[in-house]
């Protein structure tokens, strides 16, 4: 059985660490532009009036609302397929385990023959604007940069379809995006203070990658061996034997 309080602590390291890949952190400030209509210089923040300020925080709630709909679409759909499948658990384990092996290693620079770092966004010459504007631009943002994020995010719904439950695989999914949302939202809130410090980290997102890569490969090994338990049991021991399962059915 795939534990859910593990589970969700991965999803939102995975969703943190989706942020954090270059092909997304090099375009965040754009799509804070985009939302808001502006883009303040770094150093002053009062190039954004208290209204822009409103309309970019506005702006990139409903973005990150976008986003998680269509991440937890995803979820749901290859959680309800996993259900189907549940016969086939073990062979599904073995072949995702292994998908995820062969993406830590791309990851990691091993493989070259993958294409998963080129993003296919949708061209809006001009910005999308209102709640359903800004809905339909972070919806768009989860469908174009998934081929960017795709080892990171083909990790948590494996791990998804392997749930014993639809609702593990939504509330993974949820966290994922959690782990996205958390960083756009200080972006809008404090743009000069969290730019100032994305620009420190930007130079060592190479190495962020290597966490990935080897993060993918060991969940990877987990899965194909059927023993993603292990993690329970550290977790289970790490916070005194509670768990969000036994929370989630009182």
């Amino acid at each position: 059985m795939i534990m859910e309080t593990p589970g969700l602590f991965l999803a939102f390291l995975a969703g943190l660490l989706s942020f954090f890949s270059p092909c997304v952190l090099a375009v965040a400030p754009g799509y804070l532009a985009m939302l808001s209509g502006t883009l303040p210089q770094a150093e002053d923040e009062s190039g954004l009036s208290q209204a822009m300020k409103r309309k970019a925080l506005a702006g990139t709630v409903f973005f990150i609302i976008g986003f998680t709909l269509v991440f937890i679409l995803m979820g749901t759909a290859l959680s309800v397929l996993g259900r189907l499948l549940l016969q086939y658990r073990l062979v599904f384990l073995r072949i995702g385990g292994g998908l995820l092996i062969l993406l830590g290693l791309f990851q990691l620079g091993f493989i070259k023959s993958f294409t998963l770092h080129r993003e296919f966004r949708f061209q809006v010459k001009k910005g999308l604007t209102g709640p359903v504007g800004w809905l339909v631009t972070g919806a768009a943002f989860a469908f174009g940069w998934t081929p960017c994020v795709g080892p990171i995010l083909s990790m948590i719904l494996v791990v998804a379809a392997s749930a014993e439950r639809v609702f593990t695989g939504v509330t993974l999914l949820f966290f994922y995006s959690l782990g996205m949302a958390i960083p756009f939202l200080l972006l809008a809130v404090a743009f000069s203070t969290f730019y100032a410090w994305y620009r420190r980290v930007l130079p060592y997102s190479g190495l962020l990658g290597w966490v990935t890569g080897g993060l993918l490969i060991v969940v990877g090994l987990l899965l194909f061996f059927d023993e993603f338990k292990v993690i329970s049991s550290w977790f289970n021991q790490f916070f005194g034997n509670w768990s969000l399962e036994e929370f989630l059915e009182k």
